[in-house]
């Protein structure tokens, strides 16, 4: 009881002061195998061993060895050989729900424990990987994760054999839950939803390492292999277009040639439209060739604001300035003052246009635009 309140004054000290105390001590390793570093700020690495303090932003590092952490909230961290870890954020405060913990694993296998003082509410953990985000609801999982960070996240059994508890794992591309014993998921990009979870049989926690990414379990690997299957149905760079028989389709003898003078339908053709569009169109010539609608501004070829035959934007500015903006494959933008004497000669593959403005004669721009 005196260590349990103990270590509530510290918290409680650590909650109060955090704004200033931006190295703050969070945790201590309390294991250690073979080679493991601590990567604090710009500073050189320096070696992890029992008792090494634990602070904020740092990052943790295995070679050849494990080490293992615990944190102020009873909450721990394990990680084999060749591991990265980043602490990102852990604030500790008095109201369970205000407290929170943010961590990076980067590469190899490392396993979290929640803690169990009830000092940090399991909804506020969050275990980021490069391909998915983890949320707590469980007590005890392990994540291994390769070079080109995909991950493995397998949800742990208590000591009597039943579930942990909950974890989701999620990412872009959807999210899945994992609430049974060794029930596991593999996530390959950020973007590809995780793998439907399955339970993994006749394996124990010694042996999840790093070799799991390399060569997942069976039940993983399966499941791995019907989602890329699933995944290739939908894509159109597998497509065998030899599936599709249009050729044997005999649009002939549907009879769409036929036509007939009772097939008119003269109360459905409307002239007086007919007629507005063709009126319109001319007007739309008329006013882009002597450049009208501009004011004193003496442009030609184009019309003001939206022109979809240049299918340029010109705009007279306040300031005094004309802007042309065209995006159709690629971006134009020119801005002119009002006095200049220019011409732009723009050139695709579908046709050439020409803006002038004022007499033309001392700027001009010529721009090919190809796809």
């Amino acid at each position: 009881m005196m260590q349990l309140l103990q270590l509530t004054k510290k918290i409680l000290a650590t909650s109060i002061f955090l704004p200033s105390l931006v190295w703050a001590d969070i945790g201590n390793v309390f294991e250690q195998i073979g080679e493991g570093n601590i990567k604090r700020d710009d500073n050189a690495a320096m070696s992890a061993v029992v008792g090494s303090t634990i602070l904020l932003y740092d990052t943790l590092l295995t070679d050849n060895g494990r080490i293992a952490v615990s944190f102020n909230d009873d909450s721990n961290l394990r990680l084999t050989e060749h591991s990265k870890v980043l602490i990102d954020e852990v604030i500790y405060d008095p109201n369970p729900s205000k407290s929170k913990m943010v961590m990076k694993f980067a590469m190899g296998t490392a396993r979290f424990t929640s803690g169990k003082l009830g000092l940090m509410n399991k909804a506020n953990i969050d275990i980021q990987t490069p391909t998915a985000s983890i949320g707590i609801r469980g007590t005890d999982f392990t994540t291994t994760i390769d070079e080109l960070g995909r991950s493995l996240v397998i949800l742990l059994p208590n000591a009597d054999g039943s579930s942990s508890g909950i974890i989701t794992v999620a990412n872009e591309g959807g999210v899945v839950t994992l609430d049974q014993a060794y029930q596991a998921t593999m996530v390959s990009t950020i973007s590809t939803a995780p793998a439907p979870p399955v339970t993994i049989t006749n394996i124990t926690v010694g042996m999840i390492d790093n070799m799991f990414i390399v060569n997942p379990p069976a039940e993983v690997q399966q499941q791995i292999d019907e989602q890329q299957t699933e995944n290739n149905s939908n894509n159109i760079l597998t497509a065998d277009f030899l599936e599709f028989n249009d050729l044997e389709t005999d649009y002939l003898d549907e009879n769409q040639l036929e036509y007939t003078e009772l097939d008119r339908d003269l109360l459905d053709v409307d002239f007086l439209q007919d007629l507005l569009e063709i009126i319109e169109e001319a007007d739309l010539l008329s006013r882009r060739k002597s450049g009208g609608d501009f004011g004193s501004v003496d442009i030609r070829g184009t019309l003001p604001g939206f022109d979809k035959d240049t299918q340029y934007q010109t705009i007279v500015e306040d300031t005094g300035q004309i802007w042309f903006y065209r995006q159709v494959t690629g971006i134009i933008s020119i801005r002119l003052a009002e006095g200049a004497n220019a011409r732009i000669n723009t050139i695709t593959d579908e046709k050439e246009s020409l803006i002038t403005v004022g007499d033309g004669e001392s700027i001009n721009i010529i721009i090919r635009q190809t796809n």
